[in-house]
């Protein structure tokens, strides 16, 4: 039997516990997880600068590594689908910054109201960014039903997480703050699975015969010759003759064929799919690692129990939003000791010796 020497253990607690874990898979979690939040909006922020690195006005900009293929069209050419992907990146970015920033155990337990006052910026953050990105749903990514109700699940979803994760920490229900908390900022970080789901969808789908319908106008804007837009879109020919400029045309939804329109196609079909998988995704991830942490929550909850007891609240330990008032679970009690069915003590060492209480 191959076992870790006590010297390996004693240098991951000397990378971690400056930070404040005391478990070592928190710590991977953290890193793994709150690592790519960051990278993720640390890759971002240069989009800022919209009209340099995200849409340059002086040309076709869909080909560089910015916006998805085609939707420049729509920012540069309508006024508040740009007011609604400024909301959002200025929004979402410095929020998911932040909020790696929260769930670090050193910031949350040494300054608590350093704590408190990036959490209300955060929050405050994420609602403009929720604003933007339902201003621009109806073109983000081909705009298709599906993907509006995604945005829309996604982010009323995350919005409803941190409704009922403030509603706890007022009460000084820790727990829950926790679990609310740790579940609205879980389903924020679907987006960033989408884009790894898209970029494999992309390559499966891209020579199966998957088409989408885009405006002639949109085409002519996105691609880097428009010259060539009759010859390639033939539908669109009453558009440049300018009597139709609602002219649609099916655009092939291929990548590494075509022009920049077939990849912008194969990008707007894919990623409804992928947002959705996304979201199934980490709401089953989350409730399981809530699922695999019961005492990290019985501790927070008798935290809560002492808090809510010195502050004078009715039903401490259960003062906020908990199953047991809400629903039909038995009522909570501070018990750290307790007797089996065989009479014996199953001692639960996590607990403080003050709140050992044996029920009758």
């Amino acid at each position: 039997m191959v076992t870790s020497s006590p010297s390996s253990g004693v240098f991951a607690r000397t990378i971690y516990s400056p930070l404040g874990f005391t478990k070592a898979y928190n710590f991977w979690l953290w890193f793994i997880f709150g690592g790519a939040l960051v990278g993720f909006a640390l890759a971002r922020l240069m989009y800022l600068d919209f009209s340099r690195n995200f849409c340059p006005s002086d040309g076709p900009s869909q080909s560089g590594n910015s916006a998805a293929p085609g939707e420049c069209y729509y920012y540069l050419n309508f006024y508040r689908y740009k007011i609604g992907i400024l909301l959002h990146l200025a929004g979402v970015l410095p929020a998911s910054l932040l909020a790696v920033v929260q769930f670090t155990p050193f910031i949350r337990r040494r300054w608590i109201q350093f704590h408190r006052i990036i959490g209300y910026i955060s929050l405050l953050l994420y609602t403009f960014g929720l604003v933007g990105a339902l201003m621009i749903a109806r073109h983000a990514f081909g705009g298709g039903l599906d993907v509006q109700s995604a945005v829309g699940i996604l982010g009323i979803g995350v919005t409803i997480c941190f409704i009922i994760s403030y509603i706890n920490i007022k009460r000084l229900q820790i727990e829950q703050h926790r679990a609310w908390m740790l579940r609205g900022w879980f389903y924020a970080g679907a987006i960033i699975t989408s884009r790894i789901i898209t970029i494999i969808t992309v390559q499966i789908i891209s020579s199966q015969d998957y088409y989408a319908v885009w405006t002639c106008a949109k085409i002519a804007a996105t691609i880097s010759d428009s010259s060539n837009l009759i010859s390639s879109y033939p539908a669109c020919a009453s558009f440049v003759d300018g009597t139709n400029t609602k002219q649609v045309s099916a655009v092939a939804a291929t990548f590494g064929v075509g022009d920049t329109a077939n990849v912008g196609a194969v990008l707007n079909v894919s990623f409804g799919m992928a947002l959705w998988l996304s979201i199934a995704m980490h709401a089953v991830g989350v409730e399981v690692y809530l699922h695999l942490t019961p005492r990290e929550a019985q501790r927070l909850r008798l935290v809560s129990y002492q808090r809510q007891l010195e502050a004078g609240m009715r039903n401490p330990g259960s003062a906020g939003l908990t199953a047991d008032r809400l629903g039909d679970a038995e009522k909570w009690v501070p018990e750290l000791a307790r007797k089996d069915s065989e009479g014996t003590l199953d001692a639960r060492p996590s607990v403080e010796p003050t709140l050992l209480v044996e029920t009758k």
